[in-house]
């Protein structure tokens, strides 16, 4: 067995990483050496090998980790489950080919989040945002709605695979699974945890604003909760007065971006008055 896999510890809860790939192998190593170093190493690394064509897979090999194939056209949450159905392990971390841990005890304080039996799920902190607290649980997400985005990660994210076994990953939408899953664990009395400890992406993610918007809209009606948003009007005023300051000056005060509201603006309308079926 390589020296950074080991054996279960009857002390601690087995651990397997899920790392999704494709043509990962300038991204991999960095991933790879972080896992390495970690206090707490993983039982298991499962690879799922997306049509890579240059090495990634012997990369992970190399490593040690499993490596699946999924041969399917891509699809978040489908991959996902497919991923989870391989790794037999109390408790998954779900690490994208480009996330590197820059704390070595990443790992380790991932898992003893899950010390709480309430804890479902676990993802370290990607921005600075203190809108939700660092243990989200349903009282909070009824008083307070749900944020445009997710309140958990798959890109450096923890999850309790016994409740994945009852809750899947919902395919029925086409990203932001982590989001849908999180709500629907704190839904059934669950908490997700956030965690503050540093890593870094190796490459940026394109712009989602109108999907994720939209699913936001979705989960909110599934679940009566409210969104945590400007509404119609409150949108509206907003851009006039990003208008008035592009037109008029800004005095040297920075303008807002306009566009993530024009996508929500549209995304509301798409959910309100397109789709035929509501949540």
């Amino acid at each position: 067995m390589p020296p950074h896999l080991t054996s279960p510890s009857p002390h601690r809860p087995t651990v397997g990483v899920v790392v999704r790939f494709k043509n990962s192998a300038a991204t991999l190593p960095e991933v790879l050496a972080a896992l390495r170093r970690q206090t707490v190493p993983p039982n298991l690394i499962l690879g799922v090998n997306n049509a890579s064509t240059d090495g990634s897979p012997e990369l992970l090999r190399a490593a040690g980790a499993r490596v699946v194939e999924w041969t399917a056209a891509y699809h978040h949450p489908q991959v996902l489950n497919f991923a989870l159905g391989h790794c037999d392990t109390d408790l998954v971390l779900v690490l994208s080919s480009h996330t590197v841990f820059e704390s070595d005890t990443a790992m380790e304080e991932l898992i003893d989040s899950f010390n709480d039996p309430r804890t479902a799920c676990a993802s370290g902190k990607w921005d600075t945002d203190p809108f939700f607290s660092d243990a989200i649980d349903w009282q909070e997400l009824q008083a307070k709605g749900l944020k445009f985005g997710s309140i958990y990660s798959n890109s450096m994210g923890m999850l309790r695979r016994k409740l994945w076994e009852k809750i899947p990953f919902d395919e029925s939408i086409p990203t932001m699974e982590d989001g849908a899953w999180a709500v629907a664990q704190v839904h059934a009395g669950h908490v997700c945890r956030r965690l503050n400890f540093p890593f870094r992406y190796q490459r940026g993610g394109r712009r989602r604003d109108f999907i994720f918007a939209l699913i936001t809209f979705q989960l909110a009606a599934r679940h009566g909760l409210p969104v945590a948003w400007l509404g119609v009007t409150g949108t509206l005023r907003e851009l006039l007065r990003i208008a008035s300051l592009r037109l008029l000056g800004s005095g040297g005060r920075e303008i807002p971006e306009h566009r993530p509201l024009m996508e929500r603006l549209k995304a509301w309308a798409l959910w309100r008055f397109v789709q035929p079926e509501k949540e």
